[in-house]
């Protein structure tokens, strides 16, 4: 189910995204840092926590997940389990809304039942 969802969210790369944890390193990490450096002020930055290729909002059930080409995708923990909340952004402020924004917050009854 956690794999539909995902294609659902974006195909293939959405696939890649949920399977794969990589290792940003070089280049690829100083661009995610700028990225999540310029998204937001300094007084507005979310505290994010890196692992790999996944940026945790600390104490919130949200995640985002750079993939290999650029985008970053949002996740939404649900019991245990880190599942695909939508689709792909450019920008981390964009992903990270999509999934922390009021209309966000509520999981479809058939995305709950069916984890």
């Amino acid at each position: 189910a956690t794999a539909v969802r995902a294609w659902r969210h974006g195909g293939t790369a959405a696939l890649s995204v949920l399977d794969e944890e990589w290792r940003v390193e070089g280049e690829t990490l100083a661009r995610a840092f700028a990225a999540l450096e310029s998204a937001w002020d300094t007084a507005e930055r979310p505290e994010l926590r890196q692992r790999g290729n996944r940026w945790t909002l600390a104490g919130a059930p949200v995640q985002l997940r750079l993939g290999r080409d650029g985008r970053w995708w949002p996740y939404r923990e649900d019991r245990g389990r880190w599942l695909p909340a939508a689709g792909p952004a450019q920008d981390p402020a964009t992903a990270l809304a999509s999934v922390t924004g009021p209309a966000s917050m509520e999981l479809a009854p058939a995305d709950t039942n069916s984890q």
